[in-house]
């Protein structure tokens, strides 16, 4: 019986061990590598320490900031939000002063200064029916609580009208969570440490009568997070011609040595975010999402014009992320301009051969991308 008994401990050892090891292997890891001591430690130290400033000199554009008017338990400084400073006793939410305009695209990116614990800490967007103050004095996952709001939490997960999923790495101190909401075309996306989840919602509503915030809530003491930047642009082919020029990246590094683009490049800088690679980790945590796939139905079809071509060319290579699906595409249009190269001046009409290079095809490959991608009205 005591062998038994020792086997048995030994065993739910092992369990618990790859039980933790699992919950830090979803665990992301910071932005920086800056030091984020402990407030009450440093504050009567005789060493000066300088705030974490990484992150926060990409860009300084604020088209909103924090409403102070609509608060409970919470305290707005600029840009910064501190929850609960004392204690907590329920749910706070705080919202963006502006609301987002229909027909422009919005991104703007949170800074955690705190470790995060407790209930929930989550980030999203809200209609102008979301109660504020009705979880005032209870712990709740409030954003996306029903189907006035969406959110995603620190825990990784993702809400909307009461469903949760799993969508992306847990967070906390020292992560930039940003926010990316079409609201032309209606969707939602997250990134986390400037690289995109991947789409989590669509059918964000956009209609006349609906007003749509930013929003953040917090059930945790003592949380406190920044809002480095804010900005929207208008849904114009400037935009879109970089949405798409930014999958391509020597196209835009073409773009980038021109002074006059250049500088277009930059102020779009978030549409330069990579989608990460999450195929590895969803199967290591079982983590896979019901309507949210690494690459969408278009997606899947220009992998399968690349997987065919490397097929043809021999090379075979496993098609795993969107860049690799652009890159295969990009040489394919190497190899099919060198062919045709090759055959043309084989028969002496080297002179028609230039009007299939890559430099020919990119723009209708862009055409194509831009004015034929469906658009849910």
């Amino acid at each position: 019986m005591q062998v038994t008994s020792e086997m048995s401990l030994a065993q739910r050892s092992k369990n618990v061990n790859v039980f933790r090891n699992n919950c830090n292997d979803n665990w992301s890891v910071p932005f920086c590598n800056c030091d984020y001591p402990d407030d009450l430690r440093w504050k009567h130290s005789a060493k000066k320490l300088l705030r974490c400033k990484c992150g926060e000199d990409t860009s300084s554009r604020l088209d909103w900031s924090w409403d102070k008017e609509m608060i409970f338990e919470t305290v707005i400084s600029g840009t910064e939000v501190t929850f609960h400073p004392v204690y907590s006793q329920g749910t706070t939410i705080v919202r963006g002063n502006e609301s987002l305009h229909r027909g422009r695209h919005h991104y703007w990116e949170v800074k955690i200064l705190t470790p995060l614990s407790g209930t929930d800490i989550m980030f999203g967007i809200g209609t102008d029916k979301v109660d504020m103050l009705r979880h005032q004095f209870s712990f709740s996952s409030v954003l996306g609580i029903d189907d006035q709001s969406w959110g995603y939490s620190y825990r990784g997960l993702a809400q909307h009208n009461g469903q949760l999923k799993y969508y992306g790495k847990k967070f906390s101190r020292g992560r930039i969570v940003g926010i990316y909401v079409d609201m032309f075309r209606g969707t939602l996306e997250y990134f986390l440490n400037r690289r995109s989840l991947g789409r989590a919602y669509a059918d964000i509503p956009r209609e006349d009568g609906v007003e749509i915030y930013p929003m953040v809530s917090s059930t945790s003491a003592k949380s406190s997070i920044k809002l480095i930047n804010a900005a929207s642009f208008e849904d114009n082919l400037r935009f879109n011609c970089m949405k798409v020029i930014c999958k391509y990246p020597k196209l835009l590094g073409q773009v980038n040595s021109i002074p006059g683009l250049k500088q277009i490049a930059q102020e779009l800088w978030f549409l330069q975010l990579k989608e990460t690679s999450r195929i590895g980790e969803f199967e290591r945590n079982n983590l896979h999402l019901a309507d949210e796939a690494v690459l969408c139905g278009k997606k899947l079809k220009l992998s399968e014009v690349a997987t065919g071509t490397d097929q043809a060319t021999g090379t075979g290579s496993e098609v795993t992320c969107e860049e690799q699906i652009y890159d295969n595409l990009m040489k394919s249009e190497d190899h099919a301009g060198k062919s045709k190269k090759c055959s043309h001046a084989y028969s002496n009409h080297s002179s028609s051969s230039d009007s299939s290079s890559e430099d020919e095809r990119l723009p209708v490959m862009m055409s194509d991308q831009i004015f034929l991608e469906p658009v849910d009205y």
